[in-house]
């Protein structure tokens, strides 16, 4: 090779090496040309930013006077600055796992022989793992769609263990020698809220429910290399930053690794993480994760420990809501989840066993996050949090799905925030009906009544139960419109946009504690913004509102693929796939 070409060679190199550096803060920044959303629905026209903190807000001319010749200027070029928008109930280890699965969704096919040729392509190939793993069966959100059977598992894959969860993550359908690999046979006892469906024989059928039963099945799976595990956390990471999210509230690290308390650390404390993250454990983990995370440097990016989460009910979609009255009677109830009559779920925690937790929690300082969708499940632990609670932590409620009026209220006198997964009305919403009846549809997800009761109130999307994207989440809080009918579900229940951009903010900050550092453009606050296209309070098609960039204390996150740490760790993931 001649000395030019080498030293074209060379140039580029180190071309790329400096394009492809991590963003770093700029001590003085102005964010301007474009609006600025203040807290009650205000705007500036800009904010001045000194070392990763608010400064100054104000008018263009008042800001480039207060700054310092050559601080760095953030032209918006005529989009909108928000406070950082906030997912305060998700699972990133998860999300990146079941993002490497086989994809089977209803989210991406609406016919089961397109699903299964997919299954079939993924079994025919080898991989690093003996497993082949699929994610997204789910019968509720496609009407008609018949399960795996045992049989047609089998025949895909005879000799591989094969795995299919279901959207929600509460269902699993397996094959022979996945059960064989679990050890799970006639003589298996159920697991404590969970179960293995069997045949009239008392053999496995292959189905799987709730998911205190699946972590059985998928103890038995192999782990991936740590740096493979890595590379996926991160490109997750980077993912929720590119939907417009610059903090996490992470509702226990579930998923299958090594040491997932040591992995996530690695990652959301890194020098270029690309979000804050609030994390919450199962509460064996509880100690460990607060001891790790005591000493962790908050400057560039919030990373704390806030508590535990644990589960009072599981699924209506499998039948695992714990409700005050039955489940309606359909095809759907009766053929498909298989309800017997008069069935309205059970407890998957008992109350003496919340009690328990709440009392351990609140002796170690920590907040408690508890999974409860039906009447009967945040009956349960109101009464729990009513009789342990000091009232000196404020603890959270999830998912809510038939939350009452005055569970609402009475809730609010236990200084219980409230948290909704607002996507069962997209991604759900035409089933309803046959799941719980029109009545209890037409009071589904009631956020608009809890924020007519409740001082916080918050928006999640459960990733990897639904697919990261705020923007998503926003419009569905605003439209309530179901993606498969177009019907709007419970439209009395529909919020305000500015209502939705708060509960995305500062009640989510609220929520995980850290609203005196974020959550809303404030003096004094850390500058974490979402930069978008347009204006979301008046924008005219939600649709098009599109994320241009995310910051977190003032430094831009950097989601591109081909940066220096997506790089390292994507050649830290293949030697070790390499290296097995």
């Amino acid at each position: 090779m001649s000395r030019f070409l080498l030293a074209a060679l060379f140039t580029l190199i180190i071309a790329f090496w400096l394009i492809a550096s991590p963003y770093e803060r700029a001590e003085h920044q102005v964010f301007l040309g474009g609006e600025i959303l203040l807290p009650g629905g205000e705007t500036a026209e800009a904010v001045y930013i000194h070392d990763g903190r608010i400064a100054a807000i104000g008018s263009r001319a008042d800001m480039l006077e207060i700054a310092p010749w050559g601080a760095d200027r953030i032209d918006l070029d005529g989009g909108t600055l928000t406070a950082g928008l906030i997912e305060p109930h998700t699972h990133p280890l998860a999300a990146a796992l079941l993002g490497a699965a086989v994809d089977v969704s209803g989210i991406t096919y609406s016919r089961r022989e397109d699903m299964m040729a997919a299954l079939r392509e993924a079994a025919a190939q080898s991989g690093p793992s003996p497993w082949v793993i699929a994610f997204g069966w789910d019968p509720a959100m496609i009407r008609g769609l018949e399960p795996p059977t045992l049989a047609e598992l089998d025949a895909l894959a005879p000799d591989r263990p094969l795995v299919i969860l279901t959207q929600m993550m509460h269902e699993a359908f397996v094959n022979t020698a996945a059960l064989q690999a679990a050890n799970i046979h006639a003589a298996t006892p159920d697991p404590l809220g969970g179960r293995f469906e069997r045949d009239v024989d008392g053999n496995p059928t292959g189905r799987i429910i709730e998911v205190s039963a699946i972590r059985v099945l998928m103890e038995a799976a192999p782990e991936a290399p740590d740096a493979a595990l890595s590379w996926l956390l991160f490109g997750t990471l980077n993912e929720y930053a590119r939907s417009g999210y610059t903090t996490i509230g992470v509702a226990s690290l579930v998923g299958r690794a090594r040491d997932p308390l040591a992995l996530f650390a690695e990652v959301s404390q890194a020098r270029n993480a690309p979000l804050n993250s609030v994390l919450y454990t199962a509460p064996d983990r509880a100690e460990r994760a607060r001891d790790m995370w005591s000493t962790v440097d908050q400057q560039r990016a919030i990373s704390r420990h806030a508590g535990i989460k644990f589960w009072m009910d599981g699924s209506p979609y499998v039948g695992g809501a714990a409700l005050a009255q039955p489940y309606a009677r359909s095809p759907f109830t009766e053929e498909v989840i298989e309800l017997p009559e008069g069935w309205h779920g059970e407890l998957l925690t008992d109350q003496n066993t919340a009690r328990q937790l709440i009392r351990n929690a609140e002796v170690q300082g920590l907040q408690v996050a508890i999974h409860a969708q039906g009447e009967d499940a945040i009956d349960a632990i109101l009464n729990a949090i009513e009789v342990e609670s000091t009232g000196e932590i404020a603890h959270r409620l999830e998912h809510l799905a038939l939350i009452t009026p005055e569970q609402i209220a009475r809730a609010e006198t236990l200084d219980v925030s409230l948290g909704f997964f607002i996507d069962h009305i997209r991604y759900y919403g035409h089933m309803l009906p046959d799941l719980v009846g029109d009545d209890r549809t037409d009071r589904y997800m009631p956020v608009r009544s809890a924020l007519e009761g409740a001082s916080t109130v918050t928006l999640h999307a459960d990733s990897p139960a639904t697919p990261i994207n705020a923007m998503r989440v926003f419009q569905t809080a605003v439209e309530r419109i179901s993606r498969a009918s177009g019907i709007v579900v419970a439209a009395d229940q529909r919020v305000t946009r500015q209502q939705a951009l708060d509960m995305m903010t500062i009640h989510a900050a609220r929520q995980l504690g850290i609203d005196d550092e974020t959550g809303s453009i404030e003096i004094g606050k850390r500058a974490d913004f979402t930069w978008l296209s347009a204006n979301p309070l008046t924008a005219e098609d939600l649709v098009h509102v599109e994320v241009r960039g995310t910051w977190i204390s003032g430094r831009r996150a950097d989601t591109r693929s081909w940066s220096r740490p997506a790089l390292a760790h994507l050649v830290g993931a293949i030697l070790a796939v390499v290296t097995g």
